[in-house]
């Protein structure tokens, strides 16, 4: 998959120390450890609080947290402080691999406490009982196959109004929360959750080295914290933090935020038209291009540094297939089907034609990886029933990684099973699940993508290529408790930060004993960040209200996916053969691009732009991406490869300058007047 290209790209230091007087690196240590688990429980309840009471998402959320860059950066900076203070002979008191440790286990805390994602689990049930009402008949429709450790205050027949109706209204303390009522269903959750994220830790350890040495991928949201933390040069991170170009981007990229956040502040102050909530909108009125919906383009300097560290085509590909799934709009007119009669679906609501391709794109992708993967896989496999050990830089061996993955998988579709899920049903559920998450990694290690989703709903994919009728309304129900936590907002998804964390281990040049410390430490960040979660998510809502503050969470993404699988259930679809058409058109697109991009170094298309062309977040990101991919272009053309080099700190501190501001604008908003910034567009 990896094509070498005549441009340099994303590179991080390399291990060991730079300095050969310097003492060696602490490694993952104890002190490490700590901190990184007081930050990540700290980090897990503060965006878990702010996001659900105050719809604020500047915290965690995206592949690179911006709150757990933040306060790495703030660790940093007290490593340069010391330093300068003490002299130069003195070490920092924090060395490469212990700033990475604790930032390795932010990720987690700030991923996984991130409301409307994984713990959609929480608001599923009571949603399903509170907005049930005669015109949408979800009584009748789901609750006799809903089992009784689905949801608190629910016994297989009727619910409790003083458990769920709290969840909605508020006013009831932390001390008076029915823990009874909910303890069965955490307790069922629990597990379903310790098989999942298991599943995701074993796909990660079955494809660290293929994807880190083998194909040697770029891994580019790795670049800013091992930077800022100075891996490489064991001594300290001054290198860095001294860096002119570095803190030009970053005081240019504080300065441009600093225009929305005084506007928060003083509503008079002046923002610039690419700096507000919808940036510069584009529409078309002339026929046929009146069919292509609103362009906004906004100036999000953070995506413009990322873009920069990226390959060209990859940047290309991004925002040049986001126009062309416009476009297709337009081109769907010229061939006779109006806008208004298209069929539309998925997250995004879009065409079948477009959703449908974007399926059969995503799934060629996920057997392209497997493709490319086979030969280590299969060794791994072979090594698993033998005897053999396996290489001895891996942390653990093959037998563990195979067995590790094989149980967790069973364990999903048991767990299913006792729910009353059909098993063929449930096994194609969660392949579904494996193989959107494999190609939703592939777009974060290697395109460098924060806010990565699928397009479609995998309950409607499943009924209308697979399934059709089949697909009851017995596993519907039960499917759309999973589908919402599962495989709606899929960007906190775990797999790319298992990654991260081992390529931070590849490039401090973690020995196995080191490499295990840190997945403990990361695993018992992701354990600590679960309860901190539920705790603090509960009290939210039991406290306040779920009508108030973050309604994505708390109403309508369970709400939009029992609407959906009521209107599956009503219609009774069935299978589309114009379904699978576009999923082979889709396909084979994929398909010619991987070919094309491993027989000819000038194509110019890479496939990942066309998967993430009809999801929500390139709408916002096209643009920035454009611009990112326009600077690199010309300086390439015009400096070469000497002022790219030259170039790259400046766009780094965009993307550190971006995070930091947002983060201070945020809480500086909070603290004046109380209400803090719900939406950044900057």
């Amino acid at each position: 998959m990896q094509t070498l290209k005549e441009e340099p790209t994303t590179s991080v230091a390399a291990p060991g120390p730079l300095d050969p007087t310097a003492k060696p690196d602490r490694g993952v240590s104890l002190r490490a450890f700590l901190i990184g688990l007081v930050s990540t429980a700290f980090l897990a309840w503060f965006n878990s609080w702010i996001a659900t009471k105050y719809n604020v998402h500047a915290i965690g959320g995206i592949q690179m947290p911006f709150g757990a860059l933040f306060i790495l950066m703030l660790f940093a900076l007290a490593n340069v402080g010391v330093r300068k203070f003490s002299g130069p002979g003195s070490r920092v008191p924090l060395a490469p691999a212990e700033l990475l440790t604790v930032y390795a286990m932010m990720i987690f805390g700030a991923l996984v406490s991130t409301p409307g994602c994984d713990n959609v689990f929480l608001v599923a049930g009571p949603a399903l009982f509170y907005f049930s009402s005669p015109e949408n008949g979800w009584a009748q429709l789901f609750y006799q196959h809903v089992p009784s450790w689905f949801a608190p205050g629910w016994d297989g027949i009727a619910y409790k109004k003083e458990v769920i109706d709290p969840v909605y209204l508020g006013q009831i303390p932390f001390s008076q929360i029915p823990w009874d009522a909910w303890a069965m269903m955490l307790t069922a959750w629990g597990i379903f959750l310790t098989f999942l994220y298991g599943l995701m830790f074993f796909t990660a350890l079955l494809f660290r080295k293929q994807w880190t040495q083998r194909e040697a991928l770029a891994f580019p949201l790795v670049e800013v914290p091992v930077q800022m933390a100075g891996a490489g040069d064991t001594t300290s991170n001054i290198s860095f933090w001294g860096n002119r170009m570095m803190w030009f981007g970053l005081i240019f990229a504080a300065f441009w935020h600093s225009f929305y956040g005084m506007s928060m502040i003083f509503p008079d102050w002046p923002v610039a038209p690419v700096n507000t909530t919808g940036g510069l909108t584009f529409i078309f009125s002339e026929h046929p291009f009146s069919s292509i919906p609103t362009i906004n383009a906004k100036v999000f300097l953070g995506a413009i540094g990322l873009a920069y560290l990226l390959t060209r085509e990859v940047s290309f590909s991004f925002w040049f297939f986001f126009l062309m799934a416009y476009g297709s709009y337009a081109g769907a007119v010229i061939l006779g089907q109006p806008e208004l009669l298209l069929s539309k679906s998925g997250i995004t609501n879009r065409p079948d034609f477009i959703i449908y391709q974007a399926v059969g794109g995503w799934g060629m992708m996920a057997l392209v990886l497997f493709w490319t993967a086979r030969e280590y896989l299969m060794r791994l496999g072979r090594e698993a029933f033998g005897k053999n050990r396996g290489d001895e830089d891996e942390p653990f061996s093959p037998r563990t990684m195979v067995f590790g993955f094989l149980i967790c998988f069973i364990g999903l579709v048991t767990w299913s099973w006792f729910a009353g899920i059909n098993i063929a049903v449930a096994l194609t559920f969660f392949a579904i699940f494996l193989l959107t998450s494999l190609v939703l990694t592939r777009i974060v290690i290697e395109g460098g993508f924060l806010f990565p989703q699928p397009p479609f709903y995998a309950l409607q994919v499943m009924n209308t290529t697979m399934f059709g009728t089949a697909l009851d309304a017995a596993n519907l129900t039960k499917l759309s408790f999973l589908q919402p936590m599962m495989l709606v907002d899929m960007r906190t998804n775990v797999l790319p930060a298992f990654l991260h964390t081992m390529k931070f281990a590849e490039i401090l040049g973690l020995d196995r004993k080191h490499l295990r410390r840190l997945l403990l430490a990361v695993i018992v960040a992701l354990i600590v960040t679960v309860v901190v979660t539920v705790l603090t998510s509960l009290q939210v809502l039991y406290s306040q209200g779920g009508l108030a503050g973050y309604t994505w969470f708390s109403k309508t993404a369970a709400e939009s996916t029992f609407n959906s699988t009521a209107n599956i259930i009503k219609t009774a679809p069935g299978i589309k053969p114009a379904n699978w058409g576009w999923m082979l058109l889709g396909a084979t697109l994929v398909w010619l691009m991987v070919v094309g991009r491993s027989r000819f170094l000038w194509f110019p298309f890479h496939p990942l732009g066309y998967l993430v062309a009809p999801t929500f977040p390139i709408t916002n990101l096209w643009f920035p991406l454009f611009l990112g991919w326009l600077t690199k272009t010309l300086v390439m053309k015009y400096g070469g490869s000497n002022s790219y080099v030259s170039l790259r700190p400046f766009m780094i501190g965009l993307i550190l300058g971006n995070a930091a501001a947002m983060i201070f604008w945020t809480l500086l908003v909070f603290y004046l007047k109380g209400t803090p910034i719900t939406y950044w567009s900057a």
